[in-house]
């Protein structure tokens, strides 16, 4: 007898359950971050009213190719509001916080050289950002005013001081009593950045003015 042939039974193929081969997608490369502030001035800004600080945002904006109303963007002010700031309307030593935190985030330096720029600078502003804040402060205080020998010294006008005041006296009870009630803060950095800072701009007043009466003498 012939063996009988079995014939295979071709399955269909479940297309749904295949998984398509997905391309690979390269990860996008995030935009490179620009490049800080050179620490030169536009020196036709400079001997207007908005001084250093505008002076320092206009070249920055033209170190990087932008126009004045790309800056403008940037920072998150419109232009009427730097316009009052150039033309002295509005003083740059009143400048709000926010925009001296824009401006600082925009030419990529300290919040501190954009104050001393605008002279806007404060005792409270050589204070450590973020870490002798009133959260700090009071707390510290609360202990000294509580304190059995020191918080019968404590009076009413003491507990409405500023915070500068409160943190000067904090200090002195630490001083007195041996105590650490407040985090560490580097002094000498501090001063040291503020000295580096203050020459800095002092030097480029000074070389405005040297420009400013080297055309004065070619004038005459």
């Amino acid at each position: 007898m012939k063996a009988r042939k079995t014939s295979k039974i071709q399955h269909p193929i479940d297309h749904e359950k295949i998984e398509p081969i997905q391309p690979h997608v390269a990860e996008p490369v995030p935009p490179a971050a620009p490049a800080p502030w050179s620490g030169e001035v536009d020196e036709t800004f400079a001997v207007r009213p908005g001084g250093l600080l505008i002076a320092a945002l206009v070249q920055c904006a033209a170190e990087r190719g932008q126009s004045f109303p790309e800056m403008c963007r940037e920072l998150g002010y419109s232009y009427p509001y730097l316009n009052l700031l150039m033309s002295g309307v509005r003083q740059v030593n009143q400048i709000s916080d926010d925009f001296a935190r824009a401006c600082a985030a925009y030419l990529r330096v300290p919040r501190m050289t954009v104050l001393m720029m605008a002279g806007r600078i404060t005792q409270a502003d050589l204070m450590e950002p973020g870490l002798y804040t009133p959260q700090t402060i009071e707390p510290a205080f609360q202990v000294l005013s509580k304190d059995a020998a020191w918080g019968a010294l404590v009076t009413e006008e003491l507990r409405d001081v500023s915070m500068v005041s409160k943190y000067a006296l904090v200090k002195m009870y630490e001083k007195a009593e041996g105590k650490k009630l407040l985090p560490e803060m580097d002094i000498a950095a501090l001063q040291a950045e503020v000295t580096a800072m203050q020459a800095h701009i002092g030097a480029i007043r000074a070389e405005l003015a040297a420009k400013k009466e080297k055309k004065l003498s070619l004038g005459h």
